[in-house]
């Protein structure tokens, strides 16, 4: 588990209570993505997976899981997970921030 204080609230993955929502964004390289996300947006990169094992980052009360594409597994044979292609949108996340 890890948490991480801001504003003096605790933000903790999994919650000890209610729900929390991550983030997940399949990319084609989990450390160039991460890197972006913590270079970028101030996002802390908690783990960052070596081979094919996903990263998760954390910024502001936003988990975030990056990992490559991949599938079908044998409870979803019919499930693949891609990368996004540039020309068709199919999720977004909206960042707001104060002035």
């Amino acid at each position: 588990m890890s948490s991480v204080q801001i504003e003096q609230k605790s933000y903790e993955m999994p919650p000890r209570e209610g729900i929390s929502i991550a983030h997940f964004l399949t990319v084609g390289d989990v450390e160039r993505s991460a890197r972006y996300y913590e270079k970028v947006f101030g996002a802390r990169i908690l783990s960052l997976g070596d081979g094919n094992a996903p990263a998760y980052l954390q910024l502001a009360n936003i988990w975030m899981i990056l990992n490559v594409g991949g599938g079908p597994t044998p409870d979803k044979p019919t499930v693949t997970l891609s990368v996004p292609d540039p020309n068709h949108i199919n999720s977004f996340m909206n960042f707001r921030v104060a002035d």
